[in-house]
């Protein structure tokens, strides 16, 4: 391996010496979330975008903004928004509880394709601390329950049961579905998931 500050063997910073060199200017960041220039935006969820999986919690700030940009639909980056506020709700969820409304919004609003899984998985994260921020948004998380990616219908029916089995929302109305996918989806983790959330309804 080699130390800190040496040259790889074609005589350049290794790698891995120029990302540890490397600082994340969130000032900079925001200012560029600020701006209304969807290229401008865009550079700045995709400077989030490579650093949230090694830096989360520098990235934390950035949470309002990245669900505010979740509300401008000429965005074109909303996957990338979705990713990086999956990661920041793996990281603290409590933090990303506040836009957790916003997100679920978001979600029930037929978001495009590529984002929803990962903000189901943001949904999810969330519901498993905080589910009281959830229990306005059972009817819209719950039409993810007849998604066509098995990544959605787990995610959606996870955030369902953490709901379930920790609050008195009514979610009876969609116990006969998550049976259906506890019993009969083709993807295991769906019906583990589903599972679950049937369990924690019957609590």
């Amino acid at each position: 391996m080699n130390p800190a500050g040496s040259m790889d063997r074609d005589g350049g910073e290794s790698v891995h010496e120029r990302r540890d060199s490397t600082t994340f200017d969130l000032p900079a960041v925001l200012v560029q979330l600020d701006d209304r220039t969807p290229t401008v935006q865009r550079d700045a969820v995709r400077t989030i975008r490579n650093e949230v999986e090694e830096r989360p919690r520098e990235c934390l700030p950035v949470v309002p903004k990245l669900r505010g940009l979740l509300e401008q639909p000429s965005l074109e980056c909303h996957d990338e928004v979705a990713y990086c506020l999956a990661e920041l709700a793996a990281e603290s969820p409590v933090d990303v509880a506040p836009s957790a409304d916003e997100i679920a919004t978001f979600v029930a609003d037929d978001p495009p394709e590529d984002a929803t899984p990962a903000l189901l998985r943001c949904l999810e994260e969330v519901a498993a601390v905080r589910p009281d921020v959830l229990v306005d948004h059972v009817d819209g998380i719950s039409t993810h329950l007849e998604n066509d990616d098995p990544q959605v219908r787990a995610g959606a029916a996870a955030t369902l049961g953490h709901v379930a089995a920790e609050t008195d929302a009514a979610l009876e109305n969609v116990r006969s579905r998550l049976g259906d996918l506890a019993s009969r989806d083709p993807n295991p983790m769906v019906r583990e998931r589903a599972k679950r959330a049937v369990d924690g309804l019957s609590e």
